[in-house]
Parts: structure tokens; C-alpha cells; sequence
């Protein structure tokens, strides 16, 4: 979103994240704070990237749409020991519009052991994208530092990029991830379209990129109400413009702007899949509700195994998407058919 494209009557998403992190009811929503297939989803990547690139000593990883760090922080305490056997440095790369979020993780890693590279500078209300600062923890002969950057929803997708850049010293990285909500934000197809181009551009040619998204079996009761809203023309200064898009009510009461992928998310691989490269989409959550114990998660996990395992080898249709509430679009250089 550019500047003074947002209508006065809604709140960015740096607000309206900046307040659901401080509540905290958000982080709190399920009983199960990362999935199973999210989990696996990070780890196979992970191997893949190690495989393509088996000289490397250090291993970059950039995650657009960072929040708490829910996904790859956890990654990093439970499992970078084992998979990064023989590495020197892992470098993690934090993005993230809301600062609230981005503190939180970092005052979370510090408990773990993490110790400041130096002074951090927050700035919850600059307009330009910055670096805050990096915490580092070096165990077993492998220095992990996590850099937090808190990015600007009003700067382009091109601003992003070049900020990611440079908190990973100019190099681009072995791993880009984005998990569950970062991209479904991002208003208007065609900025979406660059978003994904721009992700593209700051991952090796011979890394993996892993984006996780909510496909259109998720908020499904809302999408006929906003796609005859948008018909009409009645859509209240939203920024609803193709169907998918939708506007839901937080659990704070806040109205906000979010985007189902469906076939859309085909094409989006595509373009930015070179020759050489893969893509495929996976399920990742069937459309329950959330969780309220470990067997529940456990058993929408297997029946997206099984899912998965249907539609393994072929391009997905509409159908396969209104079956998942959440999917991941993978790009490798790997063939996924092969291994």
C-alpha cells in the first residue's frame, strides 16, 4: 500500500498488529502454537537448501511477515542444532511492520540466552523502513544472530528488499519464508504480484523460498458478502478489488483488509520460477477451527498429509484450494518428484 491510499476509516497494519501483539490474545488463539506441516514444511526446506548448497558455512534466512517469530523461532531452538551440523553461522533476518511484535521475540530470545550485538534503536513511529538491532547466542561452534528490521507498509516492495539486503551484509539468502498472514495483507493484485517478485529477487537461484498463505477455504463465509460488495460497488473505501479479497473483524474489534489465495497463487510461482526451478503448493491446515488441544491439531495434520499425498505431482485447480485454510507455494531447484 502507498501513501495516502489508505481511506481515514482504516488502520494500517502496523496498528492494527501493534495492538493485537499487545493484547496478546493473538498469540494465544490455539492451543498449538506452530503446526505439524508448518513445522515439516521448515525443516525439508531447510535440507534442501543444504543439499544445493553444501559448501556454504553460513546460512541466511529471511522471514517477511515475522511477528513473534512463532514458526522460526521455535525452528531455532528445537531443531538448528542438528540440522546445521558442521555450519558456522546461521544469520536470521526478522521483517516485520509492527514493532510490538518484533520486541516481543526479541525479549523472548534474550530469555533464551541471546545477548544483544548492540544497543537497539526502536522507532514505533518512523515512516521508513530501519534496522532495530541483532541478538546473537553461540552454541556448540554455531553463532545464530537474529536482526530485527521494522519495515513500512507505505514504502514499496522494492524499499523492502533493499532493506533485507542490507541487514544480510548485500548477499541474498539461502531461505525465504513467510508464514501464515504476511502476504494476505498486502493490497491489490498487482502489488501482491511484485511483493512475490521482490521475495524472489533477494533468494539465491539456488535456494528455497517457502510461503505459507491462506487459501480461499479460509474466512469462506465472508468472500460471497465482499465479492457482491465489490459487484456493487459498496465496498467502504476498502481496498477490495478482485474476488478473495475480504474485510474481517479482529479479535479487538478491528476491521481489516485480508486476501484468500486461490488459482491466483499458480501464477505467482510461475512468475518467479526461472528455468532450472520448482514450484508446487502443499497444504498446510484444513479449515477447522482453532485448536483446543495437541490430538486436534494432530488430526487435521494427518488428514493434510493425506490430502497432500492425493494431489502430490499436478498443478492445483480451484476445488484444491477452497479445501485448505492454510497452504504453503514452494519454489527449489530441486525436483520435488525426484526425492
Amino acid at each position: 500500500m502507498t501513501a495516502g491510499t489508505r481511506d481515514n476509516a482504516q488502520l494500517s497494519q502496523r496498528a492494527i498488529y501493534d495492538e493485537r501483539y499487545k493484547a496478546g490474545d493473538y498469540d494465544r488463539r490455539s492451543a498449538v502454537r506452530v503446526l505439524t506441516a508448518e513445522r515439516e514444511a521448515l525443516s525439508r526446506a531447510v535440507e534442501r537448501a543444504l543439499e544445493s548448497n553444501w559448501a556454504g558455512a553460513k546460512i541466511s534466512l529471511f522471514d517477511f511477515g515475522y511477528g513473534t517469530g512463532r514458526v522460526t523461532n521455535e525452528w531455532i531452538e528445537c531443531c538448528v542444532q542438528k540440522a546445521l551440523a558442521g555450519r558456522n553461522e546461521l544469520r536470521v533476518v526478522a521483517y516485520d511492520v509492527s514493532s510490538v511484535g518484533l520486541q516481543k521475540a526479541q525479549e523472548a530470545l534474550c530469555q533464551a540466552g541471546y545477548k544483544p550485538a548492540e544497543a537497539f534503536a526502536w522507532a514505533p513511529q518512523e515512516t521508513a523502513g530501519y534496522i532495530a538491532g541483532s541478538v546473537r547466542k553461540d552454541t556448540a561452534g554455531l553463532a545464530i544472530t537474529v536482526t530485527f528490521v521494522h519495515g513500512c507498509e507505505d514504502e514499496s516492495p522494492e524499499d523492502m528488499r533493499q532493506l533485507a539486503l542490507c541487514a544480510n551484509d548485500g548477499d541474498r539468502y539461502l531461505l525465504t519464508t513467510s508464514w501464515y498472514s504476511g502476504l494476505g495483507h498486502v493490497p491489490g493484485k498487482g502489488l501482491r504480484q511484485e511483493y512475490f517478485r521482490q521475495l524472489a529477487e533477494l533468494t539465491s537461484p539456488l535456494g528455497e523460498i517457502v510461503l505459507a498463505v491462506s487459501a480461499t477455504g479460509d474466512l469462506h463465509e465472508l468472500q460471497p458478502e465482499w465479492a457482491e460488495r465489490l459487484a456493487c460497488g459498496t465496498t467502504d473505501g476498502f481496498p477490495v478489488e478482485v474476488p478473495g479479497d475480504v474485510v474481517y473483524q479482529t479479535e479487538l474489534g478491528q476491521p481489516n483488509f485480508y486476501h484468500v489465495f486461490g488459482t491466483e497463487l499458480n501464477d505467482h510461482m510461475r512468475a518467479i520460477t526461472a528455468p532450472g526451478q520448482h514450484w508446487w503448493v502443499e497444504g498446510i491446515r484444513y479449515p477447522d477451527e482453532e485448536f483446543e488441544s495437541p490430538d486436534a491439531e494432530q488430526a487435521n495434520y494427518w488428514r493434510v498429509r493425506e490430502a497432500n499425498e492425493s494431489k502430490r505431482g499436478r498443478v492445483w485447480d480451484a476445488h484444491d484450494y477452497r479445501e485448505f485454510h492454510t497452504v504453503a507455494a514452494f519454489r527449489s531447484p530441486l525436483d520435488p518428484s525426484k526425492r
